[in-house]
C-alpha cells in the first residue's frame, strides 16, 4: 500500500482549509465600514442608526430624533454587533443592547449587500432597513 506524498497531504487537508477562511474574510470585508441604517418603526416614524462594521464586530447606535428621545437609554448610544455569515453576499447582524443597557431590545437583522454602497434587508420582525455606506 502506497502512502500518500507529504505535498499532496498538505494540498488535500490545508490548501481547502486557507482557501475557505480566505473566503470568509473577503465575505466580512464587504459589511466592514461606516453605514446609515434607515427604516421606519412600527409606529411609523423614520429612524435611523450609525453602524460601524469591523470584521465580525461593530457598533449600532440609533440617532434621537428632533426634540425627542432624550430621555431615552436607548438612543443615542452605541450597543455591540456581531455580524455572522448566511452565503454569499449575506450576513446576519445581531446588535447586542440588553448586554449594554438592561431593557432595552436586542435586533437581529439579515443583510444583503446590493452593491459596494448599499445592504438591504429586514429586521427579524419583518421591518426593511437599508443601510448606506458613508
Amino acid at each position: 500500500m502506497a502512502l500518500p506524498l507529504p505535498g499532496r497531504a498538505l494540498r488535500g487537508t490545508v490548501l481547502p482549509l486557507v482557501l475557505a477562511f480566505g473566503g470568509v474574510q473577503a465575505h466580512a470585508q464587504a459589511f466592514d465600514g461606516e453605514w446609515i441604517a434607515s427604516y421606519t418603526s412600527g409606529s411609523g416614524n423614520a429612524r435611523e442608526a450609525d453602524v460601524r462594521i469591523a470584521g465580525r464586530e461593530g457598533s449600532w447606535a440609533l440617532r434621537p430624533r428632533p426634540g425627542k428621545d432624550k430621555k431615552d437609554p436607548c438612543v443615542g448610544r452605541p450597543f455591540p454587533l456581531v455580524l455572522s455569515d448566511s452565503g454569499a453576499g449575506t450576513a446576519v447582524l445581531r446588535v447586542e443592547a440588553s448586554a449594554t443597557v438592561s431593557g432595552c431590545d436586542d435586533r437581529t437583522l439579515n443583510l444583503q449587500a446590493l452593491d459596494a454602497k448599499t445592504l438591504a434587508g429586514q429586521f427579524s420582525n419583518g421591518t426593511a432597513v437599508t443601510l448606506t455606506r458613508r
